[in-house]
């Protein structure tokens, strides 16, 4: 399995270029093509729709073809995109590269982050841990990578040299070995039937199949003792859509918007303020990697609570300051508190949820983009009209909400057993 999560290191480094790649570029595609941040709001929407129709429709896909040909159409054709932008095409086609893009990333992340939770039955924390600390370098290293390279006047060779990493990916797939792994990158219906413990065929699907099999599963007569254990989770799906949802505005949005919160705060001038998310990504990395262990030592309920409280308060504080040391030590203490939530929220869901583990890791992913995605639209126009401490509040509540979300949540996991299971019995 070690093989396995190398392999999803090296493409979570990719999804971590992709995802910053055009805040990296903008500066310089911006006057070329002689647009305007309107535009570049139109850039951004496109790839990030892109980047979620992926996720979501990457379960239908696995049903109907192995992951590994996903990940083979998904890396050449990031090659292909990255290598018409380098080329500077006229702006509609800059934009049909990025939203391809988008979409094959979309669906390599879901793949990647499928393929893991199934095959690790245990320590996956830490495994997808793993996964975020390479998406974190990738994040931190090619904006430092551009900026060298646009002082240069060469910014192009950065894409050209993503192209020819995503190359070297499809090879690696091609020719690696997983053993007891291979499976796992089968199509779902194929890989059901040979995995031990799978769930079963179909399952994974979000289209009518994975309906039609539930229903043929519930209407048996030994169904019934089923339906009882599986009650109390009814509500499960969308809980922990609404948790990635409130995640996703707060993790996103705050990098999004670090720097601007720093500058208009009065905490760094024009020429620091984009440091803090260098500072902020530092403090990620760093805490991915023990993440995992902690989770698995604390276990990830504790670990949850511990870390949405702290998320809690530390924006708070960062709210109320207003001096520049104190705010960069707050940054690097969001940064390590943050650092673990994505993952061990994920991983905490496939154990709660061990059925349609593929459609629901793409849907909860696809709620965490959403989540981010709104929250920066709505953030920009606060930040154009509202003093920036509306901003800082506004990502403490959303983080209070997370909380209330999850400790209701856990509250009603406990209960409801013995409530449906005394109803059964009546």
């Amino acid at each position: 399995m070690k093989k396995l999560v190398w392999m999803g290191s090296l493409f979570y480094l990719l999804m971590g270029f992709i995802k910053v790649t055009v805040a990296s570029i903008l500066t310089v595609l911006l006057p070329l093509y002689d647009r305007v941040y309107t535009d570049a709001g139109a850039l951004i929407f496109i790839e990030f729709g892109a980047s979620i129709f992926g996720m979501l429709i990457q379960p239908w896909l696995a049903n109907r073809m192995s992951k590994k040909t996903m990940l083979h159409i998904g890396a050449w054709g990031v090659a292909a995109s990255y290598l018409l932008i380098a080329f500077l095409p006229p702006w509609p086609l800059l934009l049909a590269g990025f939203a391809v893009a988008g979409f094959l990333g979309g669906i390599i992340e879901s793949v990647i982050a499928a393929v893991i939770l199934e095959g690790l039955q245990s320590n996956a924390a830490i495994a997808m841990s793993r996964l975020e600390v390479a998406f974190g370098v990738g994040s931190l290293l090619l904006p430092l990578a551009i900026g060298v390279l646009i002082a240069g006047g060469h910014w192009s060779c950065a894409l050209f040299g993503i192209a020819a990493y995503c190359a070297f990916l499809s090879l690696f797939v091609r020719f690696a070995r997983f053993g007891d792994a291979e499976p796992l990158f089968r199509p779902a219906r194929k890989a059901d039937s040979e995995l031990p413990n799978a769930v079963p065929a179909g399952a994974a699907s979000s289209g009518p199949v994975g309906a039609v099999v539930a229903a043929a599963a519930t209407s048996h007569p030994s169904a019934r003792d089923k339906r009882v254990r599986r009650a109390p989770g009814a509500f499960m799906l969308p809980a922990f859509v609404l948790l990635f949802f409130l995640y996703g505005a707060t993790d996103i949005g705050l990098v999004n918007y670090l720097p601007s919160l720093m500058l208009e705060t009065g905490m760094a001038d024009a020429v620091n303020a984009p440091i803090s998310v260098t500072v902020f990504w530092a403090a990620m990395i760093a805490g991915r990697m023990v993440a995992g262990y902690e989770a698995e030592k604390l276990g990830y309920r504790r670990y949850l609570f511990i870390h949405w409280t702290g998320m809690i308060l530390l924006l708070a504080l960062f709210a109320i300051n207003r001096n520049p040391a104190v705010g960069y030590v707050l940054i690097v203490l969001l940064g390590l508190t943050l650092s673990g939530l994505y993952v061990v929220t994920l991983v905490y869901a496939k154990k709660l949820m061990p059925r349609n583990i593929a459609r629901n890791t793409s849907i909860l992913m696809a709620g965490c983009a959403i989540g981010g995605g709104l929250f920066s639209v709505t953030a920009g126009r606060m930040l154009d009209t509202l003093p920036p401490s509306y901003v800082q509040w506004m990502m403490a509540g959303i983080a209070l909400l997370s909380l209330l979300t999850y400790v209701v949540y856990a509250k009603e996991r406990e209960a409801a057993p013995s409530a449906e299971w005394a109803r059964a019995q009546a």
